[in-house]
Order: C-alpha cells, then structure tokens, then sequence
C-alpha cells in the first residue's frame, strides 16, 4: 500500500486508502446535517476507524478538518 506525505518532509503520511476515506466526509458532512462528527463516524466506518496511533490521530484530524470545512461553508 504506498503512503502520501501530506506535509514536505514526508514524516506524517497517509495511505492511499485513507486519503480517500478523507474526501468521503466532504459528503458525508453535507448528507448528514444533523450529525455531528463522531456520529458520522460511527455510521459509516464503525468505531474502530481511527487507531490509536500517531498516524491515526493525523487521520482522525484531517478527516475532521474537511468535515467541519464543509459545515462552515
């Protein structure tokens, strides 16, 4: 599974698989008005999409960031 760096010196990286399980909450925020976050999260990905580990809390960070753009927008 190959790995994106989302910042420059490729330290954080996301997989593949990730990158676009993030895109996914641009919609899921907009279908899913009255739910918050963590709700959406539990909906469609179950409670074990975020692991406990760096990687996972970058993951879980910016799959909420897009979330919560969309909302703001």
């Amino acid at each position: 599974m190959e790995t994106i760096p989302i910042n420059g010196n490729g330290s954080d990286e996301l997989t593949e698989d990730q990158i676009e399980i993030v895109g996914q909450f641009n919609d899921l925020s907009f279908e899913n008005p009255n739910l918050s976050f963590e709700e959406v999260v539990a909906k469609e990905f179950g409670p074990d999409l975020f692991p406990p580990t760096p990687r996972g809390k970058m993951f879980e960070k910016e799959c909420r960031e897009v979330f919560e753009r969309e909302r703001e927008a």
